[in-house]
């Protein structure tokens, strides 16, 4: 009997044959006011009209009620949704490899089990995501694994060796998923609206739908183009803004800057880092880019059926007798030689060294948004600003990169009794002297809000 894959993502299901994706349908579901439960496209399309009847967690916590306004619980909403998927594509003859997110514990191991025997879904092995990432190995490096799911974000590290790689647990799971990131850039994007146009995108159920409907293909359209026109449509009327590519990428720099510092805690004094995403990080607009420019990393892109593909070649070891086992190591292939990852300059632990903020006359000053400094008479102490004036003398900028000094019109600015030209890259511990001002202002940095 022939095999496919269904792939578990949490916010959705796959159902590949190892080349091509065979089903594909995102996790919402609608629940009628009897208590029949809608999946698919039409629920899809309703998520936003009818948010209290609208489920969208149920593969994530399937062990638990559904967040409705109706007491169902997740197990059965899951049930219908893989009912429609399976039955749609006329699956029934085949035998199936479960891939699972890690996050999925023995309970929701079981449930998901219990399910796929209820649909006659004939079970042969269940392997972690995780362990299918990697399928070559990677000389001198690290790897770990990114798994973006609807409310979390996992890390996991991958242990490869000569005979293959396994799983390190526990991983590190961050409090929130895909659906925060667009959240934030959904944010972004309303709040011009409103500011350029006085129409609130969000202010109805109808228009909130529409925003919703078209906010994807915006994203990526504007991850390949520095600016896009936006249309919204209200009583008849057009609504434009147009949205620049810096613009937006404002709009999850501090969850970006927290993933870099998570991996950083990981993997702190290590050279070279393997970073393998999966498909789902490349709906978040920037990651990639940003993922790009950390130091000392490699990142690999993961496609839609990239998962699926090794779960095929791997079918001989997730498959064990007649019994189903869950796998989370793996073995290399024969034909399975080390690849050459090209790894950004630097280290990432050298992150370390980037200051939080800059201590001026006994008050911190936080760097996680850019601040403007202008002279001051007030007892020779800097004016500390959030917007650029004329009397602006310099720029501190930062991510978590580097911060920076950018100095403005050849003002007499001073780090570390070295005048600074046009820009300069700070450090903890680096002492900055401005015009006028005899005091030094050091850069430090605050851990767990304590100086």
């Amino acid at each position: 009997m022939s095999i496919v894959i269904i792939e578990f993502y949490d916010s959705g299901v796959r159902i590949s044959d190892g080349e091509t994706i065979l089903s594909d349908s995102a996790s919402c579901a609608l629940i009628e006011p009897n208590n029949t439960i809608l999946v698919g496209k039409k629920a899809e399309l309703q998520t936003h009209l009818r948010p209290r009847e609208s489920s969208t967690h149920f593969w994530g916590k399937l062990s638990g009620n559904s967040d409705t306004k109706h007491v169902i619980s997740n197990a059965e909403i899951a049930y219908r949704h893989l009912e429609y998927i399976w039955y749609s594509g006329n699956f029934s003859e085949q035998d199936a490899i479960l891939v699972t997110p890690i996050t999925l514990d023995k309970h929701d191991l079981g449930l998901l089990l219990g399910i796929c025997k209820k649909l006659s879904i004939n079970v042969v092995g269940i392997v972690c995501n995780a362990a299918l990432a990697m399928q070559h190995p990677a000389n001198n490096c690290k790897a770990v694994y990114l798994d973006l799911l609807l409310q979390q974000f996992a890390i996991t590290e991958i242990i490869q060796n000569e005979a293959g790689i396994s799983l390190k647990q526990p991983s590190r799971i961050l409090n929130y998923g895909l659906q925060h990131f667009v959240k934030n850039c959904a944010k972004i994007i309303a709040k011009k609206f409103i500011a350029e146009t006085r129409f609130d995108p969000l202010h109805s159920a109808s228009d909130e739908q529409q925003f919703f409907d078209k906010l994807p293909l915006w994203l990526s359209t504007l991850s390949e183009k520095d600016s896009i026109k936006c249309k919204l449509t209200a009583d008849e009327k057009n609504f434009f803004i147009h949205i620049s590519n810096e613009y937006l990428q404002t709009a999850n720099r501090i969850l970006f800057d927290d993933i870099a510092s998570h991996l950083n805690v990981l993997f702190h004094n290590n050279d070279n880092i393997a970073i393998f995403c999966s498909y789902a990080c490349k709906q978040v607009f920037g990651l990639q880019e940003f993922l790009t420019s950390l130091p000392g990393c490699a990142i690999i892109q993961l496609d839609e059926v990239s998962l699926a593909e090794q779960a095929m070649h791997c079918a001989d070891e997730i498959i064990i007798g007649e019994q189903v086992h869950y796998v989370n190591a793996l073995s290399w292939k024969n034909n399975a030689r080390p690849v050459s990852l090209e790894f950004s300059s630097g280290k990432l632990s050298n992150l370390s060294n980037i200051p939080t903020h800059i201590l001026i006359s006994g008050h911190a000053y936080s760097l996680q948004q850019d601040i403007f400094i202008a002279d001051s008479d007030d007892d020779a102490v800097p004016r500390i600003m959030l917007e650029k004036t004329n009397d602006s003398l310099c720029k501190i900028s930062t991510n978590s990169l580097s911060v920076e000094i950018q100095v403005f019109n050849n003002q007499s600015v001073i780090l570390n009794q070295c005048q600074v030209e046009t820009i300069s890259a700070v450090k903890i511990g680096d002492i900055l002297r401005v015009k006028n001002c005899e005091k030094d202002y050091p850069f430090i940095k605050v851990v767990n809000h304590e100086a």
